[in-house]
């Protein structure tokens, strides 16, 4: 088969070929318009289709990746504050492994409703390694899986959701703390992460993003669309915490939106 490149320069060879007959029949041009006139052909060649296929409405291919983490992060997010049931499985309360079992169910990936099997899932990678929406699980003997007795859903920067006790509501928490197993679970193994997210990204990323915003006292929307508004509110954010001002949400602005802000409870409805 032949290489692009060369089929390129074929295709070139037939175009001077052309235009040497045209010239037989005395069509004149001006002298030294021969590579202008090559160099416009080839761009409404390339350039047309594109405009045709991309359309001046489209969206980056990067906003339409499916993430199913940023979806289980939106829904345990949306649970903060609500009250600890062993047994729970919601919607009004919940058990650690309910919470995490519904969060993943609502991103369209089913994993198993107990702690321990949910370890036995598979997809285990070193905590160094982590990033949200990860499980990370405590044992009463960390080395010991058959002892895993606590599960919470990974948020980033050393960060967890989690439903840890009767009298405790649902809450972002600290993972570094005793009975750390050291190995997680990634359930949405073969899909994008969460992070980075961008102007003119929509989806639950950006709903996760516009959450976290409302939780540190910023009035807006949450609508899952990364417009002038969400990026406006996200430089001011970066501004207030000494980040780089780019509005790009990317590891330590998110870092800095699950550390800060409401860890227990929603926000108001409206602001």
């Amino acid at each position: 088969m032949a290489s692009p490149g060369s089929r390129l320069l074929s295709w070139f060879r037939r175009l001077r070929l052309r235009w040497f007959r045209l010239r037989r029949f005395r069509l004149r041009l001006p002298s030294g318009s021969l590579p202008w006139l090559l160099v416009a052909i080839v761009l409404v060649a390339v350039l047309v289709p594109v405009a045709l296929v991309v359309g001046p409405g489209a969206r980056p291919a990067a906003a339409t990746a499916a993430s199913p983490a940023a979806t289980a992060i939106r829904f345990a997010l949306a649970q903060l504050g609500k009250p600890y049931q062993w047994g729970g499985e919601g919607p009004r309360s919940f058990d650690c492994s309910g919470l995490t079992m519904r969060a993943y169910q609502s991103a369209g990936i089913r994993i198993p409703r107990v702690a321990r099997d949910q370890y036995a899932l598979g997809h285990h990678l070193r905590l160094n390694h982590l990033r949200p929406g990860d499980l990370v699980f405590f044992a009463h003997h960390p080395r010991n899986p058959a002892t895993i007795a606590h599960v919470g859903l990974y948020l980033g920067h050393g960060r967890m959701i989690e439903a840890s006790r009767p009298g405790v509501p649902i809450r972002i928490a600290s993972i570094w703390r005793p009975h750390l197993v050291h190995r997680a679970v990634r359930p949405a193994w073969r899909y994008p992460g969460l992070l980075p997210v961008a102007a003119r990204h929509y989806g639950s990323a950006v709903a996760d993003v516009q959450a976290r915003l409302a939780a540190n006292g910023y009035c807006l929307a949450i609508d899952g669309a990364f417009g002038t508004a969400t990026r406006r509110t996200v430089r001011r954010f970066q501004a207030h915490h000494r980040l780089a001002v780019d509005g790009v949400v990317g590891r330590w602005t998110w870092a800095a939106l699950v550390s800060h802000g409401r860890q227990r409870s929603q926000p108001p409805h409206r602001c």
